[in-house]
């Protein structure tokens, strides 16, 4: 038999490493659907493009490993948008497979007709149509190499009758990945070395590039006494087992982060790109490492920057650091980060009226939770909850929509480490958008724990509109009995709002062998604060509670203080 340029790109998937594909079945992309059946990738059915789109970059954040979606023409391949985003900007190497009308039909508005290529390019590393049969599989290499050597999403369009059709030439192309050491030269490595070891009051600020380097950056920060802040999405990675982590700064921060960033006199910028610049140190002397040159003072005026990977750069400057003997600044940031951590603890505490905080919720899920477990956070107060609440303890991962700031990520759980504890934290309007993905997770045999954080609004919308001192706009919610229905769709489901119930409720949910849902009803009025309120925000939350009294709405002006503040 023949081979066809669809068999040619499922093998060259399976090659590069994938093992998993996302999608929804359709005419165009059934031949390539049928490759896949015949090959070792297992397809995956979800019941929405953007659920499929946000399990392959969970998976492939997850395990740095090549993950693919697949779908069919125009509309089809459309849904992914969203979760590509997510996965392009987390650089998760995701391909997306974009099947096509037929190509004599292409320019001729079609039906399902669509310019893929226009559509994805702005969100991808690599964005091209397979013109011919004999491209098949060299341009699948090409897409392949491009994910996961750039570490973003690969788009390749292929036309139905493409996928089709025999191979008359079939080059043996494969795909080639290489892992390079990375780290500035000597001369500038000797610079980093003489500011650093001059730097008087010395602080770690790190990002997701310190990913696998935490050994390195401890190494560093015993050298130079230095507490290490870092953002939200380096919190896997600089948290466990690290004495000199003083938390996150950034709105979602802690004081001692905030201040350990701000008060130091050098700055040593590790694998972060962190977009606000109020939340950086006016006077210190900024030197930065990245892997990505174009990254380099791209948020703040700094004063060095070098191209390298954090854990080969720091392993190459450590001999050259001299011993700090001074860690008074050190000192001081451990102990306030301990108080900004006993201060936490003790406002996750049922509310007094039995009521149940989100805080509170979140603790006690951090409490009872697996030292593996997998947290994915919906965007809004989950995540926010997620990133305070939950210790980063054994070899646990958190995931939250932290750069793309999309609602609905966090129902679509992990496939690819069976027999691993996965919660996600939903948000009941994020798990609302693809509510019937909780139907995938039937399906697939998913073991997925799923907790609602039911607020019945959009409660960080809400939040954003109060600080602007308006009121609340087009924010509220009416939610079903979330448990109910999950028990209607096959999960098992059950519904809280009590906190005396929560202990239970949570044991029993995390017992249960395969997928489940839990829906608690939560403090409405519960406050994000972050570490410092700028005075325009305390302005414009002022002016909400008295537009709210001249409203005739003085009881949620009332219910918001007694919930946060008495």
């Amino acid at each position: 038999m023949s081979l066809k340029a669809a068999d040619a790109i499922i093998e060259t998937l399976q090659a590069a490493g994938v093992r998993h594909c996302y999608g929804i079945v359709g005419d165009t992309l059934n031949a390539l659907a049928e490759s896949i059946e015949r090959s070792q990738i297992e397809w995956i059915h979800v019941r929405h493009e953007e659920a499929g789109a946000f399990a392959a970059a969970a998976e492939a954040s997850l395990t740095g490993r090549l993950t693919a979606v697949a779908g069919s023409c125009g509309p089809g391949s459309l849904h992914f948008i969203n979760g590509l985003f997510e996965a392009n900007r987390n650089r998760a190497p995701v391909i997306l497979i974009a099947s096509q009308i037929t190509r004599s039909e292409l320019g001729f508005d079609f039906p399902q007709e669509v310019n893929l290529t226009d559509v994805y390019r702005s969100c991808s590393v690599y964005c091209d149509m397979i013109h011919t049969p004999d491209q098949a599989r060299r341009k699948t290499v090409i897409a392949c190499q491009a994910a996961i050597a750039r570490r973003g999403v690969a788009v390749l369009v292929v036309p139905v009758d493409v996928s089709t059709s025999d191979l008359t030439h079939d080059v043996p192309f494969s795909v080639h990945i290489g892992r390079p050491v990375s780290h500035p030269n000597a001369s500038e490595l000797e610079a980093m070395a003489q500011r650093l070891n001059a730097g008087g009051k010395v602080a770690i600020y790190g990002g997701s590039g310190c990913a696998g380097a935490l050994p390195e950056i401890m190494a560093v920060a015993e050298r130079l006494k230095a507490p290490v802040a870092h953002t939200s999405r380096a919190k896997d990675f600089i948290e466990p087992g690290n004495p000199y982590n003083v938390g996150m700064t950034g709105m979602l921060g802690n004081p001692a982060g905030y201040h350990a960033v701000l008060d130091c006199d050098t700055l040593l910028l590790l694998g972060a790109d962190f977009a606000w610049r109020q939340f950086y140190p006016d006077k210190a002397t900024i030197i930065q490492v990245d892997s990505d040159p174009t990254h380099l003072g791209r948020r703040h005026p700094i004063h060095l920057g070098v191209v390298g990977s954090v854990k080969d750069t720091l392993a190459a400057l450590l001999p050259l650091l001299n011993q700090n003997e001074d860690s008074a600044f050190l000192k001081h940031y451990q102990a306030r980060y301990r108080e900004a951590k006993e201060a936490m603890r003790a406002k996750a505490a049922p509310g007094h009226d039995g009521s149940i905080p989100g805080t509170y919720l979140t603790s006690v899920i951090n409490r009872k939770a697996s030292q593996d477990a997998l947290f994915c956070a919906d965007d809004g107060t989950a995540v926010v909850w997620a990133l305070r609440y939950l210790d980063v303890v054994g070899t646990r991962r958190t995931f939250g929509s932290l750069l793309h700031g999309t609602m609905a990520s966090g129902l679509p759980g992990e496939k690819c480490q069976p027999g691993r504890q996965v919660i996600a934290l939903c948000g009941d309007g994020g798990l609302a958008m693809l509510f019937g993905d909780l139907m995938t997770t039937v399906q697939e045999k998913l073991p997925i724990k799923i907790v609602v954080y039911d607020n019945s609004k959009l409660g960080f919308v809400e939040l954003e509109q109060k600080s602007e001192g308006m009121l609340e706009l087009y924010t509220h919610l009416e939610n079903p009995d979330f448990g109910k229905v999950a028990q209607a769709m096959g999960l098992w489901g059950r519904t809280v709002a009590r906190a005396s119930e929560v202990e239970d409720a949570v044991t029993e949910l995390l017992a249960q062998s395969g997928p489940a849902l839990l829906h608690v009803k939560v403090r409405p009025m519960e406050l994000v604060t972050p570490p410092h309120v700028e005075l325009h925000a305390a302005y414009g939350m002022a002016l909400y509670s008295t537009r709210a009294i001249l409203h005739g709405k003085g009881g949620d002006v009332w219910e918001m203080l007694k919930e946060n503040f008495l």
